[in-house]
């Protein structure tokens, strides 16, 4: 999700883009970093050394949830829009039995433009969420558990995320936990810069059967030098390792959203761009028990 120009998401909805075919200015990061499971002995630092940054139950309550979360984007300014066709609402967000719901309404005409590019008409009115705590990894903090349950409508024009980037402006880092761009595949990006500055994925594709049924997601980060190591897993099971470049120490914001149009569904000078094709109904993301903690050093 990252606010980084019109290339990255033109890489995203090509779909019939290659690992080893990618264009643009972007690279992926070796594919070796996919192929050998984390140890199967590393686990969890005992309880102890562990502190709840985000409870399962923040959820709950509205109170609950105003302990732990805000409404829109984290940064500074047009905190209502990204890169998208969708401009954010509190009032798009709901709370019911345990579960957070983002609802993506669309318009009977476009409320402005977007003022992040790619300059998006916005037809749809949805929900963001981010919560309060950074996430920082470091020496003190070696180790974060990021994890949620959710389920998503997909399809053109639907583009839901639960992600976590570099607090504004800082771009990268960013993990992409959940990431449906357009159709039903799940993206688990990791975002890095290499020598020159350039920009950098490493990327996991996951065909989920049913979106739309709860899916467990979750990445495990953890320090190796000034670097992270980032373990991703579906319903459970270990999908890829990923290496985030630099990330140590670069404090991080972690976002609940439900973006719409935009790269989804077209880019600019596309026919249909100033129409923005997507569900003409409402759209809904859930999601229920989001969980962080972080092993303490000292």
């Amino acid at each position: 999700m990252s606010e980084q120009g019109l290339n990255r998401r033109r890489l995203l909805t090509s779909a019939v883009a290659a690992a080893g075919g990618l264009s643009l200015g972007l690279s992926l990061g070796p594919s070796a970093a996919h192929a050998t499971p984390p140890d199967a002995n590393r686990t969890r630092r005992a309880g102890a050394t562990w502190e709840n940054l985000i409870e399962k139950s923040s959820f709950s309550s509205l109170s609950a949830f105003n302990q732990e979360w805000n409404y829109l984007y984290p940064w500074e300014g047009d905190a209502d829009t990204h890169n998208g066709a969708a401009r954010m609402h509190a009032g798009q967000v709901s709370l019911s039995q345990g579960v957070l719901t983002l609802t993506a309404t669309r318009l009977a005409a476009p409320d402005g433009t977007s003022p992040h590019a790619p300059n998006a008409p916005l037809w749809y009115r949805s929900g963001a969420v981010h919560a309060k705590e950074q996430i920082l990894v470091n020496d003190q903090f070696p180790e974060y558990d990021i994890e949620g349950e959710f389920r998503t409508q997909t399809g053109r024009g639907i583009w839901p995320a639960f992600w976590t980037t570099g607090t504004w402006p800082a771009w990268p880092p960013e993990t992409d936990i959940l990431e449906y761009v357009g159709d039903s595949t799940n993206l688990f990006n990791t975002w890095s810069k290499d020598a020159n500055g350039g920009e950098v994925v490493e990327r996991e594709r996951v065909e989920v059967a049913n979106p739309d049924a709860w899916h467990k997601y979750r990445v495990w980060m953890y320090k190796d030098g000034d670097d992270v190591m980032l373990d991703y897993y579906f319903d459970g099971v270990w999908k890829a390792t990923h290496r985030g470049v630099g990330w140590a120490g670069i404090p991080q914001r972690l976002i609940i959203n439900l973006q719409m149009g935009s790269y989804a569904s077209g880019e600019p000078g596309d026919a249909d761009w100033a129409q923005q094709p997507g569900p003409t109904g409402n759209t809904y993301f859930r999601a229920r028990n989001v969980w962080v903690g972080r092993t303490r050093a000292w």
